[in-house]
């Protein structure tokens, strides 16, 4: 037999992703519906009683007659499938079974034992008392998930049975309803990871079926030219082949084929990250996740034949067959062409640079997206023309944002290549600024393809630390001032943000202990009433101080009354975005409104934040020493101690200079943090420090907001307590909460300032009930309540056309 139509090893195993998949499915289903079970037993939601309750209505004969048949059924399944496998002689699946079996039995077997001993435990209650594993369940789930159902009867059967044999057990309180699942998903987890250690059988289609697939096509294949490539996309099995095109009677033509073989089971590995990219993005850049192979297949089809239609030089499709149920062939001609990454340096010429932007433009122009266009999928034949490859992710009829990302793609891969300098140059050459400055807001590399990113990686990992994406930016802002620079929002959701969120729910349960002893305010007396006017006041302050903090960084004059109403106008915004954020944008597009170029808007947003960073800490630290000077006398109540905030905060700073200068990556990191904000708010800060007047609206007001704010927490703790307190203890309180609500994502910080605010108050001795009650009226007087003349300010800015 020829080497190339060598029959399969019929012992040869292979470790499918998909039943790692399963695998990691059915334990994460089986943690969460016991965790569901503890949760409902702790909290009073055990219904067993109610079922015994109801089901004193059913025949007990009857319910022991089904137990008994399901019991037959879920044993007699799995040994016919084994039988069946025997006749077969397919006795490797049946000692995986038998395996498998064994191994569920002793699980099974092991749970109840240990349960049986801590049967009072809240664990053993919640999952169904001393004995919860269905044994024989267990086992039956594990054979038949190794054997798989031959027949349909078969699967009808089996779980028909089951699920009467576990209402059976459950109505005669036998078990609970968890613990006849956890049965089912303990032998489904026994069962995955036998056979994910194991593997299981090849029974894919081996070259020989793939061949003879080609024959149907009139393409006969040579065996002994087969040669095996590197896996291709999603796992596909790459070969190429020699064949002749029968078809053509008169005259045969000998050709070299390059097939692609896709396998669902081998697909199932990208599913994970598929599905990440699908939840993390949004909008059309999204890839394709969860085609099915027939669609996938269609898909590739329709796009080389697009691209061929659109007079594009691309490999021409010959075949595409379907093989079996989850195997599908394609079948390209072979293109002895090098790709241009692996071009010489002297080959790229301003003619091939040329070349590459008008086939992308032509590509644009028919609404073609190729999803990966770089320099590894465009290639170069001996006659100097370009080929297009590898079309087979692309869409058809896409919106021009696509476009636009395989060019911004296109850009970063050639910069790779010859440099950001000069593909920068050469791209405006052949397209124009115009053309080149609307890829910026695409370029984001968490939008490329996972070939691309990685390439970025291994550029920084080279030694060349250079942001090799911000220098293309900065390249073409140099060259297209006017160029939008602001990226398109398609990042539904960031891993930091992940995170942030979990951070914040703790932080909201925290909160939810706290108000457990929430009390009304008693508000019945002048005093009290005075101290509420008070913190009233001194809120509306803060705006007017946010205000003066941002005047006094902008050079140019800006009316005041608009400024302080931008600021209330920023409180309706914070609460659609997170802390800060909202607050940020307006700022920035209300300078822009005002007739400051972009650049200059956000660098003066900028020094606004970097001066109130400053007296944040200055205030920080004054507040700690002046809370721990003032004790009060017996009656009163206590201050924060200055000791251990103080201490604190300077052996965080020292941990993080030295982690800093001894970490080089994170050094080189800061560094390029840091640069931007010498180079180009630097220069800023020293023209607001030229003028003494913009210097004290500056400063005056980056010291005014905290304090003021301070103000309106110290007020608001003695409206409701009756009793002075320290304002520097206040203001630590306060200044910690600004803080941890500027890292939780939620609009204003919700969560996490309340949690912090009543454990600070707490901490300074201020009764729990007390504390929670306070924080309720603090975060009533600054953010809920100035919402609503917020959303006044915002619609009016709009409608003078300031924002």
């Amino acid at each position: 037999m020829p080497p190339g139509l060598q029959a399969p090893d019929p012992d040869r195993r292979i470790r499918l992703p998909a039943d790692r998949l399963r695998l990691i499915g059915a334990i994460a289903l089986a943690v969460l519906l016991a965790l569901a079970g503890v949760v409902g037993h702790r909290a009073g939601c055990d219904l067993r009683q109610e079922i015994l309750h109801r089901a004193a209505a059913f025949p007990r004969f009857m319910l022991n007659v089904v137990q008994v048949l399901a019991f037959l059924s879920v044993i007699g399944v799995p040994v016919a499938l084994a039988v069946e496998r025997l006749v077969k002689r397919e006795t490797v699946q049946v000692v995986d079974a038998v395996g498998a079996a064994t191994v569920a039995y002793l699980a099974a077997f092991s749970v109840n034992v240990i349960t049986s001993h801590f049967q009072d435990s809240a664990v053993a209650q919640a999952i169904g008392g001393a004995t919860p594993m269905q044994v024989q369940l267990a086992v039956g789930v594990a054979v038949v998930t190794v054997l798989g159902f031959s027949r349909s009867q078969y699967r009808t059967l089996f779980l028909t049975t089951a699920a009467l044999g576990g209402l059976a057990v459950v109505l005669l309180g036998q078990d609970s309803v968890t613990g006849v699942l956890l049965s089912a998903l303990l032998g489904q987890i026994v069962a995955t990871a036998w056979i994910s250690v194991r593997g299981v059988l090849d029974t894919r289609p081996g070259i020989a079926r793939i061949l003879a697939e080609l024959d149907h096509d009139g393409l006969r294949a040579h065996p002994g030219s087969v040669r095996v490539l590197e896996p291709g996309a999603d796992g596909a099995r790459r070969f190429r082949v020699a064949v002749t095109a029968t078809a053509e009677e008169h005259h045969p033509r000998k050709q070299i084929l390059d097939l692609s073989v896709l396998d669902q089971s081998q697909r199932a590995a990208y599913l994970a990250s598929r599905l990440w990219q699908w939840i993390r993005l949004r909008g059309p850049v999204r890839r394709r996740s969860f085609f099915s192979l027939r669609r996938t297949v269609e898909s590739e089809v329709l796009m080389a034949m697009a691209v061929e239609a659109a007079g594009i030089r691309t490999p021409r499709l010959r075949s595409a067959r379907q093989i079996d149920q989850d195997t599908a062939l394609l079948a390209y001609d072979h293109l002895d062409a090098p790709s241009l990454a692996d071009l010489p340096d002297r080959a790229w010429t301003p003619a091939l640079h040329h070349d590459v932007w008008a086939l992308w433009q032509h590509l644009r122009s028919r609404q073609l997206a190729h999803r990966e266009l770089t320099t590894d999928h465009l290639r170069l034949d001996p006659a100097g023309r370009l080929w297009l490859t590898d079309v087979g992710y692309g869409e058809i009829t896409a919106e021009d944002v696509l476009c636009r990302l395989d060019g911004a793609e296109l850009l970063v891969s050639i910069a790779l290549r010859v440099g950001p300098g000069r593909a920068t140059e050469e791209a405006v050459d052949a397209l124009g600024p115009a053309t080149v400055a609307s890829l910026l807001p695409l370029m984001q590399p968490i939008l490329f393809s996972e070939d691309t990113t990685k390439a970025l990686r291994r550029h920084r990992a080279a030694g060349d630390r250079a942001d090799l994406v911000g220098a293309i930016r900065d390249r073409i802002v140099a060259l297209h001032p006017e160029a939008d620079v602001q990226p398109v929002s398609l990042e539904r959701v960031r891993p930091r943000t992940l995170l942030s969120v979990v951070g914040g729910a703790i932080a909201f349960y925290l909160l939810a202990t706290q108000l457990t002893g929430f009390q009304t305010p008693k508000l019945n007396t002048w005093q009290a009433w005075g101290w509420v006017v008070g913190a009233a006041v001194a809120s509306a302050l803060t705006y007017v101080a946010a205000a003066f903090n941002l005047l006094g960084c902008v050079k140019e004059r800006v009316p005041v009354g608009r400024t302080i109403t931008a600021q209330v106008a920023a409180a309706f915004a914070g609460l659609v975005a997170p802390a800060a954020v909202g607050g940020l944008a307006v700022n920035t597009r209300f300078l822009q409104r005002a007739g400051i170029p972009v650049a200059r808007a956000v660098t003066a947003v900028g020094v606004s934040q970097v001066i109130g960073f400053a007296c944040y800490l200055v205030l920080l630290l004054l507040f700690s020493a002046f809370a721990g000077s003032h004790q009060k006398e017996s009656g009163g109540l206590s201050a924060i101690t200055p000791s251990a905030t103080v201490t604190g905060v300077v052996i965080a700073l020292a941990v993080i200079g030295l982690l800093i200068a001894a970490i080089p990556r994170l050094r080189a990191f800061v560094i390029s943090r840091a640069k931007p904000l010498v180079t180009d708010i630097g220069p800023e800060f020293l023209q607001v420090a030229r003028s003494p007047r913009k210097l004290a609206q500056a400063f005056g007001g980056a010291v005014g907001l905290p304090l003021a704010a301070s103000f309106c927490l110290w007020a608001s703790v003695n409206a409701v307590s009756g009793n002075d307190v320290n304002l520097a203890a206040m203001g630590v309180a306060y200044l910690v909460a600004k803080a941890v609500g500027s890292l939780v994502p939620t609009p204003g910080g919700i969560g996490g300032v309340e949690a912090v605010l009543t454990a600070g108050l707490t901490t300074a001795g201020v009764p729990s009930a007390v504390a929670a009650t306070s924080v309720i009226v603090f975060r009533l007087l600054t953010w809920w309540l100035p919402v609503i003349p917020g959303w006044f300010a915002f619609t009016a800015l709009q409608r003078r056309g300031a924002l």
